[in-house]
């Protein structure tokens, strides 16, 4: 027996020594001491057990630093007792995984590390309980994580002021801060965050989809993906004796109670937190946030592969009647009550007939086939009333022929605002949700006249309605006002009592499935499921997106007022750090009456809103620098939809397309003096390989993979680049599409003197026995359309590709 146990030491032993020598995942586990050693890459784990269930260590071990050095956090300082001998499993893919299943108090919680088998560096931990009783439990203050010692009595740690995090997405956040602080600062203060219409919420816990910690050149991702529910990484200090120690990873509830089903399990009751990923990243913040992307974007967070929405023009920013609507509702709002108001509708009727007519609607048309944009966006006015998504045929005529006037007289989709939830002063109104939709209150009263989001009778009404404006045409929905309306105490509405943010959210993922059902390509954009039509942000960016048949793209925040100020006061920069995070596609239409001669506004949110709408005709100057930038930005569209972002800096953006692998880069002034840049980077930092490029727009130096670039952006401007790499067939001087696809998203008109692409199929509608001529030339190659072979609507005869 002795030399059996001295032989599985001596097993652990040396699997262990195997692990450091090795990047393969290795989980060596030792039953005489009760050890488990977990080690991937340079990332090593070690979890003892024979006095409960403790993940006391984790490290980097080609750098030393300690990113776990304390006793695992357990509710009440309890630790898991170990039921069953660990579960070691060896997956087909290389992957390992070490599963403890332990009992903690009345619960049973298994906690699961697993070390991907293609991911150096990389540890994953999930965390369930579960409730083997007859009776009820209460869970809300369950929590647990990994322990990080930052003061002992009046001595602070030197990680606490040499490691510095940031959040994720927004390192700068939306009001343009930047939030990069010492550790020590999770303990000093703590932070806030807020909903719909209420106050910010002090918390003494950090929270955020993800975080990075960094030191020097090396930084520690750790982030929270959960694809049910709400849930976010989660910081927080605690004391344990003399000694103050961060919690992180783990489990926990945050905001407003989230993840809800965490909160109480039921006889038999099961709760599976979300994934905790752990990660030793190679460089800094920037390094941290992409290893963040590629995460999420293999859970399906990513932009689709044939993403190409409509540039939008929003007729809102020239036309009067949406601020004289808001100026008359303000008067209700503040005089009346926030509530519905009939008065107000008929007043509001007159304004309609007045600013909001078919002619008016016409000559925004006009105005954006002379930009060159792909659809008009409709906002408030089109509908018989705000919060209706009826469409009113009385003044536009049917929706059926408008959507064959736009598409036939001026090359145009049409797009729609929808306010769901409703906004003041219509919240309540009958003819947009039945009484049955009302939000109820403890004593069975409406509650402001409310709608309840996930009450039978808005769903259905709002699906019947939507599904009747995709039948006629619509091409995209903006789905706003989707601000959480509870709680509600309607017991017919079979959600929980009172109904929980968690079923608000749901509920309008519902919704999305249910027009996505029977119009999949209908596009569908999504404000914050919880603030709504606000700048902040509540719900976690990637909730609900990977699910079958869910929303495509989300709001670029409030940047759409005051576009111009949210740039230079760096508040709009947060947009930045989002794409390099997530490629979820942001729409966002501005007002181009802000814009000056250097179009710097329109380059600005082309190159971080993947959906881009404008709006508000400038001077003549900015006017035709805008459509100038148009005609640039259309042919490269698919750079900007569905390219990879890479960042050199704040004002340095690459749009990657690596099947291409060729880049556009735009650089952006945004002092009020020009500036001579020096641009200095690695052609693998914008996801380009190290062959040699050709560059057009700058001067430009290579050595090897390092390229530098020399060129002057004028004040409160922006520079083009294109970056083209030499492979062996452009050298030869030609080149093949990648595609079918890449044929036809490049595919451009020269008609009335603006450059426009095609839809993305394989026929153009030709007169019969006509030629047209397309216009390629912002590529490197051309496509060549010959002569149809007659018929009202004739297919491409042949195609001829060119090099140049």
């Amino acid at each position: 027996m002795r030399q059996l146990a001295v032989y599985l030491v001596f097993l652990a032993i040396s699997a262990t020594n195997a692990a450091g020598l090795s990047a393969a995942p290795n989980v060596a586990w030792d039953p005489l001491i009760g050890r488990a050693v977990l080690t991937n890459g340079d990332m090593e784990l070690i979890i003892e057990t024979k006095s409960g269930l403790n993940a006391r260590s984790l490290r980097n071990t080609k750098t030393g630093c300690l990113y776990a050095d304390r006793d695992y956090v357990w509710q009440d300082d309890e630790y898991p007792k170990i039921e069953t001998p660990p579960e070691m499993v060896e997956h087909p893919d290389g992957s390992r995984s070490a599963v403890f299943r332990t009992r903690l108090g009345s619960l049973k919680v298994e906690q699961a590390f697993t070390l991907p088998g293609n991911e150096p560096g990389v540890l994953l931990e999930e965390i369930t309980i579960r409730n083997p009783g007859k009776s009820p439990l209460d869970t809300a203050d369950f929590r647990c994580g990994f322990a990080k010692c930052i003061r002992d009595g009046e001595n602070w740690s030197a990680d606490a002021s040499e490691i510095r995090f940031c959040p994720i997405p927004y390192r700068r956040e939306t009001n343009g801060q930047v939030q990069e602080y010492p550790l020590r600062e999770v303990a000093e203060r703590g932070m806030s965050f807020a909903g719909w219409a209420e106050p910010p919420q002090p918390t003494p816990t950090w929270g955020a989809e993800g975080w990075v910690w960094s030191k020097e050149e090396k930084s520690f991702l750790l982030a929270k993906y959960n694809s049910q529910a709400m849930e976010w990484s989660l910081m927080e200090p605690l004391k344990r004796g003399t000694e103050t120690v961060v919690r992180f990873g783990g489990a926990g509830r945050w905001k407003h109670g989230h993840p809800e089903n965490s909160a109480r399990l039921e006889s038999g009751g099961v709760c599976r937190f979300g994934q905790t990923r752990l990660q030793a990243v190679d460089g800094g913040w920037k390094q941290a946030y992409y290893a963040y992307r590629r995460y999420v974007e293999g859970k399906g967070c990513r932009t689709p592969q044939r993403y190409n929405p409509p540039v939008h023009w929003n007729e809102l920013y020239d036309n009067q009647y949406y601020a004289q609507a808001c100026a008359m509702g303000g008067y209700y709002i503040n005089t009346v009550k926030l509530g519905y108001c009939p008065e107000y509708y008929k007043k509001n009727k007159n304004l309609l007939n007045e600013l909001y007519s078919l002619e008016l609607m016409k000559a925004e048309a006009a105005k954006a086939r002379q930009l060159g944009c792909e659809a008009l966006y409709l906002d408030p006015g089109w509908d018989t009333g705000m919060s209706q998504q009826i469409w009113d045929a009385a003044r536009l005529g049917s929706m059926e022929s408008f959507v064959k006037m736009m598409r036939e007289e001026y090359g145009l989709k049409v797009s729609l605002w929808c306010s769901l939830a409703g906004v003041p002063p219509t919240y309540g109104d009958p003819a947009a949700c039945p009484p049955e939709a009302r939000v109820l209150d403890k004593d069975g009263k409406p509650v402001d006249y409310l709608v309840c989001c996930a009450s039978p009778a808005f769903l259905d009404t709002k699906e019947k309605r939507l599904l009747e404006l995709c039948r006629n045409g619509a091409a995209f929905l903006m789905f706003d006002s989707t601000q959480y309306s509870g709680p509600c105490y309607n017991k017919r509405h079979g959600h929980q009592i009172p109904s929980t943010r968690e079923e608000h959210a749901r509920a309008l993922l519902e919704l999305t499935r249910r027009v996505k059902r029977k119009y999949p390509h209908v596009l569908i954009e999504m404000h914050d499921f919880i603030s709504g039509p606000c700048g902040t942000h509540y719900t976690p960016t990637y909730y609900g997106y990977a699910q079958p048949q869910s929303y495509d793209c989300l709001w670029g925040h409030e940047f759409m007022w005051n576009s111009l100020d949210d740039l230079l006061s760096r508040r709009a920069v947060s947009l930045y750090y989002y794409n390099l995070a997530y490629s979820i596609p942001l729409y966002l239409h501005i007002s181009l009456k802000q814009e000056n001669e250097n179009a710097l506004l329109f380059w600005w949110y082309a190159s971080t809103c993947r959906h881009l709408g404008v709006g508000g005709k400038p001077g003549p100057a900015a006017w035709e620098a805008c459509i100038q930038a148009m005609r640039s930005y259309l042919p490269l569209k698919r750079f900007y939809t569905q390219g990879v972002f890479y960042g050199i800096d704040e004002t340095v953006h690459a749009h990657t397309l690596p099947d291409l692998r060729e880049s556009v880069v735009n650089v952006f002034n945004l002092d009020d003096k020009p500036v001579d840049k020096k641009i200095r980077f690695r052609l693998r930092e914008i996801g380009l390989p190290g062959d040699p490029v050709q560059i057009e727009g700058a001067a430009f130096q290579q050595s090897g993979e390092e390229v530098s670039l020399d060129l002057t952006v004028p004040a409160r401007g922006h520079r083009l680049l294109k970056i083209h790499t030499m492979t062996p067939q452009r050298a030869h001087g030609t080149r093949e599409p990648q595609s079918q696809e890449d044929r036809h998203l490049y595919l451009s008109f020269q008609t009335d003197g603006s450059t426009r692409p095609t839809e993305t199929h394989d026929s153009v509608n030709l007169q019969p026995r006509s030629t047209i001529h397309l216009d390629h030339q912002r590529l490197n190659w051309m496509h060549l359309l010959r002569k149809s072979t007659g018929g009202e609507k004739g297919r491409v005869a042949e195609w001829q590709t060119l090099g140049i």
